[in-house]
């Protein structure tokens, strides 16, 4: 059981990362690898990518603990988004705060490569850029598209809710283990175990939604914002509906940006949700956009689209018909 304790300052700063992290991604993913409790949609990408897994990965996965932890700083705070810039931070942690991490845990023989990361030794910390960057592209990025889409569509639903009810309405119904009772946020396991007390102290919290874990996660370090990672909501995939009615009103493509919307987004980001090129994002956008169903503004040179209500409502809606000409 986790208990988080807030403070009128810190419910303030609950926030959400707009898209996926990079070693987040790849922490939870080499995670659920090996975990025997996750969700179905992670064990229908493990199924398909445990053929994938090559020895040159394995520097990752001797961080991964039998019980599922891994250290802090597998998944550090990064100022610029993208694997190249997360790869680069993660290269250059410092070795005294991967010996604290590691040290008291590891056995008194240890091989080469775990001896080097601990000393700081170029060569392991290459080593371990290349394992997370390698898994990212052969691991992760098959499923790359369907993870995201329910990453945005969990973010959809706890926007709409925070519209609707605010912080608290939104903590409460943020997931079925969780109970929030103000000013406590409580998370239950799967099994029985310590009970572990996060006091916020006005750092705030960052939640993270995960459609590669089935129970809640949290990280508690020192002198950065403590991260919450629950379980997404659970969403049908794009191949559990059988007659897809908005595809059949817009086309495929264009029904999958609509839907990819659910979170704002670039065009880049767009365009890596669906799986379509730069240019084809953005002509869909355009028409979507004369349609009336998405807004774009531009921030400092990049554009961002999102949903509008009559867009909210044609997604609700069970048969699509708010774009068909009305009977004279």
């Amino acid at each position: 059981m986790i208990r988080i304790h807030f403070s009128a300052g810190d419910l303030a700063r609950v926030t959400f990362p707009a898209e996926p992290e990079p070693l987040w991604e790849a922490a939870l993913a080499a995670r659920a690898l090996g975990d025997r409790a996750i969700p179905p949609v992670a064990r229908r990408w493990r199924r398909e990518v445990a053929p994938l897994i090559r020895p040159s990965m394995r520097p990752l996965f001797k961080l991964i603990g039998p019980g599922g932890q891994f250290p802090d700083f597998l998944t550090p705070e990064v100022p610029a988004p993208g694997l190249d810039s997360a790869v680069s931070v993660l290269m250059d942690t410092p070795a005294e705060v991967v010996q604290e991490a590691l040290g008291p845990y590891l056995p008194t023989e240890i091989d080469l490569y775990m001896k080097g990361l601990l000393a700081g030794a170029p060569e392991s910390r290459r080593a371990l850029g290349n394992a997370v960057r390698e898994f990212h592209q052969d691991v992760l990025a098959p499923a790359g598209v369907e993870l995201e889409r329910r990453y945005g569509a969990d973010l959809a639903l706890r926007s709409r809710a925070l519209l609707q009810s605010g912080v608290d309405g939104m903590l409460t119904g943020l997931h079925p283990d969780v109970d929030w009772d103000a000013p406590v946020l409580t998370t239950y396991g799967i099994g029985a175990g310590p009970t572990l007390d996060v006091d916020l102290a006005g750092r705030g919290l960052l939640l993270y939604p995960s459609s590669l874990t089935a129970e809640c996660l949290v990280l508690d370090a020192p002198d950065r914002r403590p991260v919450l990672v629950y379980p997404c909501a659970d969403l049908p995939s794009a191949d559990d509906v059988d007659v897809d009615a908005l595809a059949e009103l817009l086309g495929r493509t264009r029904a999958a940006v609509l839907r990819s919307l659910t979170a704002s987004a670039s065009t880049t980001q767009l365009a890596r949700r669906t799986g379509i090129s730069l240019a084809s994002a953005s002509d869909h956008t355009r028409v979507l956009r004369n349609a009336g169903l998405l807004t774009t503004h531009r921030t400092a040179g990049t554009a961002h689209h999102s949903l509008t209500p009559t867009a909210h409502r044609l997604l609700l809606s069970p048969s699509p018909q708010l774009l068909q000409p009305k009977q004279a």
